[in-house]
C-alpha cells in the first residue's frame, strides 16, 4: 500500500489532503462563473429607454391633426417632451394598428380622448381608447405654425415602427424586431428614420411621401436595416419630418 490517502464513499468526511483539494476546485469554479456571469451581464447592450404606461388610462384634450399622420396637439405632461407648453403625440391603435379609422372627419377639430402614453427621449405617442375621442368645445389652443423647409439632406440610418420603437416593445429596432416593425408598419404605425449625428446625438424622423401622404407599404422591404435616404427635412413644432421619394431607399451592406 502506497501512502496516498483512501476516500470511503461512505464515509462522512474526505480525508484532509483530498477535502482541501476539493474546496480549491469548488472555490475556483464558484469564482469563475461568479467572473463569467458578471462579464457576459457587462457586455450585454442597456434596455432601450422607452416607455410604455400599459393599463394606465389619461385624459388628453387638445385640436386632433389627420395629416401628416394622425396627431394630437396637446398639453405636455411632464414625463414627455419638456414639462410645459404642447406637444405633438402619434396617435395609434391598440395592437399593431393606427389611428386613421380612429380619427377620420376631425382633422382641425377640438378633441377629448382617452389613452395610454407611449414616450421615449422626447417622442411621444398615444395608444387611443377605441370610441374615447369626442369633440370638445374649442378653446384657446396651440397655433399651428406652417412647417419650416430644413432642406435637402442624405441620412444614414434605420427604418423602425414608432410604437414599438418609442417603448411598446424592447428591443424595439435591428433584425431581432424586424417580423414585428414590418407587421405593425403595414398595418398602419407610422414609420420613423433612426438616426444618429455627427456628434452621436440620435434624432428621430417621420417618415412620408414627397407629397406628405403615407408610405408604409412602400418601405416594407427596407425595415430594420441599415439604410441610406435622400430628402427634405421639415420641422412642425418640436417634430422632424423627412419627406422621401421610396424608390430612393438604398440598403447599406452591415
Amino acid at each position: 500500500m502506497s501512502g496516498s490517502e483512501f476516500y470511503v464513499g461512505y464515509k462522512s468526511e474526505a480525508p484532509p489532503g483530498l477535502a482541501r483539494f476539493l474546496r480549491l476546485v469548488v472555490g475556483a469554479l464558484i469564482l469563475g462563473g461568479t467572473l463569467l456571469a458578471v462579464t457576459l451581464a457587462t457586455q450585454q447592450k442597456p434596455f432601450d429607454p422607452g416607455h410604455f404606461e400599459f393599463g394606465v388610462i389619461r385624459e388628453f384634450a387638445g385640436v386632433l391633426l389627420e395629416n401628416p399622420v394622425p396627431t394630437l396637439l396637446a398639453a405636455s405632461p411632464e414625463e414627455t417632451v419638456d414639462g410645459h407648453g404642447y406637444a405633438r403625440y402619434l396617435l395609434v391603435s391598440p395592437g399593431k394598428f393606427g389611428a386613421e379609422e380612429l380619427v377620420s372627419g376631425l382633422h382641425g377639430k377640438t378633441v377629448q380622448a382617452q389613452g395610454s402614453l407611449i414616450y421615449r427621449e422626447g417622442e411621444a405617442m398615444i395608444e387611443l381608447v377605441p370610441d374615447s375621442i369626442r369633440e370638445a368645445a374649442a378653446g384657446a389652443g396651440p397655433q399651428l405654425s406652417p412647417a419650416i423647409d430644413l432642406g435637402a439632406h442624405t441620412l444614414i440610418g434605420e427604418i423602425v415602427d414608432a410604437k414599438c420603437y418609442l417603448g411598446v416593445m424592447k428591443p424595439g429596432r435591428e433584425k431581432t424586431h424586424r417580423a414585428c416593425a414590418v407587421r405593425c408598419i403595414s398595418g398602419g404605425i407610422p414609420p420613423i428614420l433612426r438616426t444618429t449625428t455627427s456628434q452621436d446625438k440620435v434624432v428621430h424622423l417621420l417618415l412620408v411621401g414627397l407629397d406628405g401622404n403615407t408610405i408604409n407599404a412602400e418601405i416594407l422591404d427596407f425595415v430594420a436595416e441599415p439604410v441610406e435616404i435622400p430628402g427634405t427635412i421639415q420641422r412642425l413644432g418640436e417634430q422632424l419630418v423627412f419627406l422621401i421619394d421610396p424608390r430612393s431607399i438604398r440598403r447599406l451592406v452591415g
